[in-house]
């Protein structure tokens, strides 16, 4: 088992460096628009260091990799983003394996959202005001338009934390604590963070998005006002993250509601459905349990939960009672519960997924395989499907097995080429359907999207040199390294800046 990230360290040092928008690089000439910075990252260079940040979580195991919470997550996203000032900016959302209670939006689009958020949230409405506020902060280029202050607190900087954080788990942790106070400090210095001109933007934006979109507007005051009760009430003197990161005052909490009434006197036109509460109570039970480090635990707490439960409670406790269950290895158990929330709702993809697993752990692999086929047929575009569908194959192994997998994987590695997960089965199905050259390149980029660039370079220059290679698969390796050499001249460019600054 992997030794634990000190979670709460990590989270804070992630947070804080992609919530602050800092230069990712130094003395780089970029275009004036206007600001009063004057020179700004460009939206290419934005996207670029937002990835990076998400390849660097990745490869520390941050990232919830679950494909039904994260389609739920970048669904909701971009209701608020298909509404706001900005609908061609492009967003990546993702769930981040923290119990903390927070969320950040980094330059390009990408916005984070922990799993303690989800867990603390008490309806979908609240979780929408959150990424509707950070979703504002993007649209609003409130990350590039503070970069003239930041010039010094560069992405290596951000990164040598992370590392230090790493390195701890080998250590005493004594120089690790300095070397973390010593970057935080540095960053802090550095930073103007979002001024409270930028929040209450972002809140009145937000605020305005949700009811465009179908969703409470009240929910953003009601929860900034709860986190702040929480704070109180709480004697310890702890302040959750989203507190640090979101300060949240009285005259916030005023102001926003007074956005609502604003907008009660004069509603927009809601042109989205309302919000699917059933939806996110069944996603944040199966987040809370896919990121438990012991999920036996958590069958006894749900089983207690659900003797004292209303009909709309029953359904997620069920549902994460049945998800733990599968977790901690009782496959019989857990289909026994699943079977009863599938006689209420027969074609719910959250409950036929992982009915189909409980029945290849037991054994039933035959079983579980028709099932996800007769479910892909029914939704041939829905991710998870497809994944669950090409993974059932990979496990029926030999040449078909991989050959019918691949065929399932295309349109998806089409639509979302930079998603690990599905290179990773894609993959394993290349080497069963006897395609070496393409399962060596699809591990070379599964190398590249979890924050392991120099390894995926490496694969790919190996792959060259392998005999039998054809001048198709040629061409298309040799295209692929030509894309990647800017992305690595940057990455040592930061290199020898690190080592000068080191001397």
């Amino acid at each position: 088992m992997r030794d634990p990230v000190p979670a709460r360290s990590l989270s804070a040092i992630v947070a804080f460096a992609l919530c602050t928008p800092f230069a990712f690089a130094q003395n780089v000439p970029l275009p004036d628009i206007g600001s009063s910075a004057g020179e700004i990252l460009s939206p290419e260079q934005e996207h670029q260091y937002g990835a990076r940040m998400l390849y660097e979580m990745r490869r520390v195991d941050l990232v919830l990799e679950d494909a039904l919470i994260a389609d739920y997550v970048h669904a909701l996203g971009y209701r608020l983003v298909a509404l706001s000032e900005r609908p061609e900016q492009e967003f990546t959302f993702f769930v981040v394996r923290s119990n903390d209670i927070n969320a950040f939006a980094a330059p390009g689009g990408f916005v984070g959202l922990n799993v303690g958020l989800m867990h603390t949230a008490e309806s979908e409405s609240e979780v929408a005001a959150v990424l509707a506020h950070e979703v504002a902060h993007v649209t609003q280029r409130h990350l590039v338009r503070a970069y003239e202050s930041m010039q010094k607190a560069t992405l290596p900087i951000a990164l040598a934390m992370l590392g230090a954080v790493l390195a701890s788990r080998n250590s005493s942790g004594d120089g690790t604590e300095a070397a973390l106070i010593g970057g935080m400090g540095l960053l802090q210095q550095q930073a103007i963070n979002f001024t409270r001109h930028n929040e209450y933007e972002a809140d009145r934006i937000g605020i305005f998005t949700l009811a465009k979109a179908g969703f409470d507007p009240e929910a953003m005051a009601g929860f900034f006002g709860r986190m702040g009760r929480a704070t109180r009430s709480n004697n310890t003197g702890e302040v959750p993250e989203f507190l640090r990161t979101h300060p949240v005052t009285t005259a916030r909490i005023t102001e926003a509601k007074n956005r609502v009434e604003t907008i009660r006197r004069d509603p927009p036109t809601v042109t989205e459905p309302a919000a699917n509460e059933a939806r996110f109570r069944l996603m944040r039970e199966r987040a809370h349990v896919l990121t438990a480090s012991e999920p036996a635990k958590l069958v006894g707490i749900y089983r207690n939960q659900l003797r004292h439960a209303d009909a709309n409670q029953a359904t997620a406790l069920r549902y994460g009672l049945a998800i733990a269950l599968l977790r901690s290895g009782q496959a019989k158990a857990a289909g026994a519960e699943l079977d009863v929330l599938l006689a209420a709702a027969p074609t719910e993809i959250a409950f036929l997924l992982p009915r189909a697993e409980a029945r290849r752990i037991a054994g039933d692999a035959e079983g579980a395989l028709k099932t996800l086929q007769a479910l892909a047929e029914l939704a041939p575009d829905h991710r998870a499907v497809q994944l669950a569908h090409a993974e059932a194959l990979n496990a029926v192994g030999g040449k078909s097995g991989g050959e019918g997998a691949m065929a399932v994987l295309r349109p998806l590695l089409a639509r979302n080429a930079a998603d690990p997960s599905t290179q990773a089965v894609f993959a394993r199905a290349c080497e069963l359907a006897g395609e070496e050259t393409r399962a060596l390149e699809a591990h070379a980029e599964v190398a590249l999207y979890t924050g392991r660039p120099y390894d995926a370079m490496e694969q790919l220059k190996r792959l060259l040199e392998r005999p039998g290679i054809d001048y198709y698969q040629r061409a298309r390796v040799e295209a692929r390294i030509e894309e990647l050499k800017p992305y690595m001249a940057e990455l040592e460019r930061q290199r020898i800046r690190r080592e000068d600054q080191d001397r």
